[in-house]
């Protein structure tokens, strides 16, 4: 039925599934395309990314290198023999005093040459007073500065370092100047290098934006917690990257930004594009469905679409469009057949499966006060001994028992819950009887199989009760299961007293009579339920095994495909 749908549309029920197949393949097309696009976008992020990072960290290992060079250069004086000297220059007289500084001064120009950065190297002797290697008239160090750490020095636009001795300071400073231009040749497109530490003066290039550097840099100052990273800020509505790198030796951020749209503008023209493309032709299909539809007759194809669905079992097809001629005769004949049919087999089928599940609750009922009467007394017996322990673990099984198989409006579980089940059991039954084993082997294609529930644990109930504990020398119990081509098979043995040929013979036919007072009731119960869950042949089977014990395997048809 298609009573949602206006007045017009009622009559045109193929039509609508024709246009919502059309409607839903072109949202699926414009999922796929726009997790598509996304991954596109995404993937020109990441490269955008990559490549702007890697960038930052060539321009910064760079500069750490050429200050790693003047660490090194500020370390080799700090051996040079004749600086050496210094903390005894008081001793010299005044010609070697001239001859030393003249000698420092020679080799700290040398040096700061041969670095091929613009540097400066000087050295301040507390003893005579002045700075050598510097033809600037420089205060003289303040102790406390930082030692052997980078500061930019802002009044005289150079970074310094200072390295304390008895006796005599090194200074090496290259100019601020040496940052700018790394900066300036970092510009390659619209990206904007600068330079950023928490409390001192931003370092821009040439060519920066001044206010759009602050905006950045009060975004991105509460995220910088790292070494490296990247951040996708936005400033009146455009989206910017911002990648930063942090410079080991001088202790400062290399920030970078770059506007995303700019990159991303053509993929985003391509999936507008195409989504207009697909409005119109999704449009056009409709237009053109409907011109097709209202011209060709289809009283035929419904009628045969309706006896197709009869044949398949579908009884609540009804036919509900009027063609205003003789087909209308038709299709108030084939509704009455298929209410007639419909209502047949609904009473018969509901009949069935009030008698069944009536069966199986009064069957899987008759379980429970079984198990339960055997628990009962095995805690009574532990509870006499003192064993607490086992108590506990008999009242655990026990509550996880009774909370699987008191749900009577569940009469059907799967083998995976059913073993389960069996597991605790056993764990019950190990602690009465210490020389007690179990093996439960079972294919995990057949762990998901629906059957009835305590359908396997009376049958290791049984083997316990009547198998191991008839005998003194038996002690185990193995479930295993197996599948052919056209069965399952599920088989409990154990090494007990077992039966002989003759005692199998009639406990096979007796559990296939009605139960009386002196036959138990697990076997007959098992067989019933059985038959009435699964397709024939399907029941139980009894055989002895090499070990003297008995074996009892349930079999099952797999359902037709």
């Amino acid at each position: 039925m298609f009573r949602p749908y206006p007045t017009m549309f009622r009559q045109y029920p193929t039509f609508i599934k024709i246009m919502m197949l059309i409607l839903s393949t072109t949202i699926i097309v414009m999922i796929m395309y726009s997790y598509t696009i996304q991954s596109s976008l995404n993937t020109v992020r990441k490269d955008i990314q990559a490549n702007n990072l890697n960038r930052i960290k060539f321009a910064v290992n760079s500069l750490n290198h050429n200050v790693e060079q003047l660490n090194m250069l500020a370390a080799a004086l700090e051996t040079d023999s004749k600086v050496a000297l210094l903390p005894s220059v008081d001793l010299m007289d005044s010609f070697d005093q001239i001859m030393l500084i003249r000698d420092l001064t020679e080799k700290m120009n040398l040096q700061s040459f041969s670095e091929g950065w613009n540097n400066r190297v000087s050295i301040y002797s507390t003893i005579l007073n002045t700075w050598i290697g510097t033809p600037y008239a420089l205060e003289a160090p303040i102790t406390s500065e930082n030692s052997n750490n980078w500061v930019l020095d802002s009044p005289r636009q150079t970074f310094t370092l200072y390295r304390y001795h008895a006796g005599y300071t090194i200074q090496v400073a290259f100019p601020k100047l040496n940052i700018t231009d790394m900066l300036n040749r970092g510009i390659i497109d619209s990206n904007d290098p600068f330079f950023f530490k928490e409390g001192s003066t931003v370092l821009l290039n040439d060519q920066s934006d001044g206010e759009k550097v602050q905006q950045i840099l009060q975004l991105l100052s509460p995220l910088i917690n790292q070494t490296e990273g990247t951040e996708i800020l936005s400033i009146n509505d455009i989206s910017y990257m911002v990648n930063y790198f942090r410079s080991e030796t001088l202790g400062w951020y290399m920030i970078d930004y770059v506007p995303l749209n700019e990159a991303l503008e053509p993929i985003i023209k391509t999936q507008n594009t195409f989504y207009i493309a697909c409005m119109i032709l999704l449009l056009t299909s409709i237009l053109t469905l409907l011109f097709l539809y209202r011209k060709v007759q289809l009283p035929i194809v419904t009628l045969l679409k309706g006896v197709r669905l009869l044949k398949h079992g579908d009884f609540t097809y009804r036919i509900r469009r009027s063609s205003r001629n003789e087909f209308d005769i038709l299709y108030e004949s084939f509704n009455d057949m298929a209410s007639q049919i419909e209502e047949l087999i609904e009473k018969v089928y509901k009949e069935k499966i009030v008698t069944r599940e009536a069966m199986v609750k009064q069957l899987q009922a008759q379980i429970n006060p079984h198990f339960l009467y055997n628990c009962l007394f095995f805690i009574n017996n532990m509870t006499r001994l003192g064993n607490d322990e086992a108590v506990t673990a008999m009242t655990q099984n026990l509550a996880e028992y009774f909370r699987y198989t008191t749900r009577l409006n569940e009469p059907i579980t799967t083998l995976e819950k059913e073993l389960a089940v069996v597991e605790n059991y056993m764990n019950i039954q190990s602690l009465r009887m210490e020389r007690l084993q179990y093996t439960i082997s079972i294919p995990e294609s057949m762990r998901e199989l629906q059957i009835p529930k305590l359908l396997i644990q009376p049958l290791v109930e049984n083997s316990v009760v009547h198998g191991i504990e008839g005998k003194r020398s038996a002690s185990l119990v193995r479930v295993t299961g197996c599948e052919t081509e056209a069965q399952y098979r599920i088989s409990v043995e154990d090494d007990g007293k077992g039966l002989s040929s003759e005692e199998i013979v009639a406990l096979s036919s007796r559990i296939k009579l009605p139960l009386d007072d002196s036959m138990g009731c697990a076997l007959w119960n098992i067989q019933q339920r059985m038959i009435i869950h699964f397709d024939s042949p399907s029941g139980i089977e009894f055989t002895s095994n090499a070990h003297g014990g008995l074996t009892v395997t349930l079999f099952w048809p797999k359902p037709h495909s």
